[in-house]
């Protein structure tokens, strides 16, 4: 497929985006609370508005589906799309926890064909395109060879859903669970191996995961649903309500074949480890 931008261009957005994000970290704005209860800072506003003029002028044609903009659904008559979240994690972000990202995705015909996800805090990130590759920078080095099994895998998750025991099942099977704030930031991670699985039973909208997405394919991995629907971007309903897990496709399957066992023999958690 031939792209009508470049994966440098974009690169070159975000990081201006995550200087917007880094400098006002220095000093956090206040928070005000959305219609569903979710925080939202200036930092949010000014960056989805830098965001959505500089890609915009990258590829006018494209619609645009953001977090912190109101839903226009002419998007859905657009074969390009733009899928942002200008500051995932803004929670972390108010408590200056740098665990948060710029995500970036764009999706031709329901599929993301680009993505860019970039931590400003830290200055970890990383971009893939579709047929062009993976490419990460700021991020160690892993330090030992990917999980074979489950029982051998770390996996990086929501602080709220270890809390609240809503993935209790999925923790008693991997060897380390490290919490780890944004979504976005946690799918860059395990783009890059440093964790070999992330999963969340929570819904999730499309650009929570779509920059990610991108990531995940151009390193040879994976994203899954639980509801085994095939995943897509761009719909009416950008809710993806089921959760879904991340990392390489044999350790995915293997959760998600582990928790429909558990599904039908609940008495029996620990047949999870006979999948991995």
């Amino acid at each position: 497929m031939n792209l009508p931008v470049t994966l440098r261009d974009i690169e070159a957005v975000v990081r201006g985006a995550g200087q917007i994000i880094a400098r006002h970290y220095a000093a956090p704005p206040a928070a005000t609370r959305k219609a569903d209860g979710s925080p939202v800072t200036l930092a949010d506003t000014e960056t989805n508005g830098f965001l959505r003029r500089e890609l915009g002028g990258l590829l006018p044609a494209a619609g645009w589906l953001s977090e912190e903009s109101k839903d226009d659904l002419e998007r859905l008559r657009r074969d390009w799309v733009w899928v942002v979240d200008p500051l995932d994690g803004t929670k972390e972000f108010v408590r200056r926890i740098p665990e948060l990202a710029v995500s970036v995705g764009l999706v031709h015909q329901g599929q993301v064909v680009l993505g860019v996800v970039l931590n400003p805090i830290t200055g970890e990130g990383a971009s893939a395109m579709a047929g062009g590759g993976f490419h990460s920078w700021g991020l160690e080095a892993r330090p030992s060879a990917p999980a074979r099994a489950l029982s051998e895998a770390t996996a990086c998750v929501s602080r709220t859903e270890v809390e609240d025991g809503s993935i209790r099942a999925c923790l008693q099977v991997v060897k380390e669970a490290r919490v780890v704030g944004s979504v976005a930031y946690k799918l860059l991670r395990v783009a890059v191996g440093l964790e070999d699985l992330t999963f969340s039973v929570q819904p999730k909208s499309e650009w929570d995961i779509c920059g990610g997405v991108a990531l995940l394919a151009g390193a040879g991995k994976t994203c899954r649903r639980f509801d085994g629907r095939v995943l897509s971007f761009n719909q009416r309903d950008i809710r993806i309500r089921c959760g879904a897990a991340a990392g390489p496709a044999e350790l995915v399957n293997s959760l998600l074949a582990g928790l429909a066992a558990i599904e039908a023999n609940p008495r029996s958690p620990e047949i999870l480890l006979s999948h991995g």
